[in-house]
């Protein structure tokens, strides 16, 4: 999460992360930096460290009832970026940032004009191959964060081939619990995201928050989940001390490694 020191620095981020004992990692495209011209160099990188790309992650705005030209192109990028990792996911993400949600018929159709455009990109991916997945975050102007905003993103997403990309600690910041979100929705669960939490919007170090961690990875087991589980950290020592946080959150996860 710490752009400002590390964009571009893709051998140092893949090092560490594989030091850590993961298997691979999420780009953000503004991580990558000039990387994002060059995946084919990003997949020697991984290579070298035994690492895979398990998902690109795309943020637009996606205001309007579809796709802009400079989003389209934009999309197009990251969707060829993708392809050349044939079991990457490209995973969609919108921060509303300071526009406000609004209400009624104004948050309907902001709504749906993010589906529509999400549905534009999952297509021209899905035809390449991809899949793609939402990722719902709890920021106060997020469309989608509450119990019942996700009952109206699920009545969309269940009419289109959007994949579902849980962020167990977003569901908590949300006030859901988060394992009742997953048995729910389970079908359409592409790609998961763990994220330690201590209380509204406090982020923690892996295992130092209060989220059953065991238990999210019990169940998982129990549904035969195969894809990724990615681990991110926002808490406040991230950003003052990444790597180090990487190693203790690589420990922490150390203990499910064998139950696969």
């Amino acid at each position: 999460m710490n752009q400002e020191k590390f964009q571009g620095q893709m051998p140092h981020i893949i090092q560490v992360a594989s030091q850590a004992g993961f298997e691979g990692i999420e780009a953000e495209i503004g991580m990558l930096g000039s990387y994002f011209h060059q995946p084919d160099q990003v997949a020697e990188l991984l290579a070298q460290q035994h690492m895979e790309l398990a998902a690109l992650v795309l943020h637009q705005p996606w205001q309007g009832a579809k796709e802009t030209p400079e989003e389209k192109s934009f999309s197009d990028q990251a969707i060829a970026f993708v392809s050349r990792f044939p079991q990457a996911k490209l995973m969609l993400s919108h921060h509303a940032g300071d526009i406000q949600r609004g209400t009624g018929e104004a948050l309907y159709e902001r709504r749906q004009n993010l589906i529509r455009c999400m549905e534009s990109v999952t297509r021209r991916a899905g035809e390449q191959g991809i899949v793609c997945c939402f990722h719902p975050n709890s920021g106060k102007n997020s469309l989608f964060r509450t119990e019942e905003d996700y009952r109206i993103l699920f009545d969309f997403l269940y009419r289109t081939d959007i994949g579902y990309a849980p962020d167990i600690g977003h569901i908590a910041n949300g006030g859901m619990d988060p394992l009742a979100i997953l048995r729910q929705y389970q079908d359409k669960v592409r790609h998961v995201h763990f994220k330690d939490r201590l209380g509204p919007n406090e982020w923690a170090i892996m295992g130092e928050g209060t989220i059953d961690y065991p238990t999210i990875v019990r169940y998982l087991e129990e549904q035969e989940y195969r894809g990724w589980v990615m681990v991110e950290d926002e808490s406040p020592r991230a950003l003052q001390d990444s790597d180090e946080v990487v190693r203790l959150d690589g420990l922490y996860m150390a203990q499910f490694q064998n139950r696969r």
